[in-house]
């Protein structure tokens, strides 16, 4: 399996979870073991906790593509650039 399939496997799990946290959250209010404002109390730290773990998450990605291109030694835009300026030069 694809790093790209398991994270999108991860994703479509995380959505389904949701949805089932949703639903779960919903049933206790109707049975009033929670209010409505502590369910979505939940509801926006679940967000946020996602959202931060999202950006932690990319950060670790880009920073993986990074080891990965500087170790095969491929050109970057910036190296690109450079080139073109000294050909520009010569």
């Amino acid at each position: 399996m694809r790093p790209l399939d398991i994270l999108q496997l991860g994703i479509g799990a995380a959505f389904l979870a949701k949805d089932k946290v949703e639903a779960l959250l919903k049933e206790m209010e109707r049975r009033g073991e929670i209010s409505r404002e502590e369910a979505e109390k939940f509801i926006e730290q679940a967000k946020a906790r996602v959202h931060k773990e999202r950006e932690e998450l990319d950060a670790s990605i880009q920073k993986k593509v990074k080891e990965a291109i500087e170790e095969l030694g491929l050109a970057t835009k910036e190296d690109i650039a450079e080139l073109k300026k000294l050909l520009k030069k010569g």
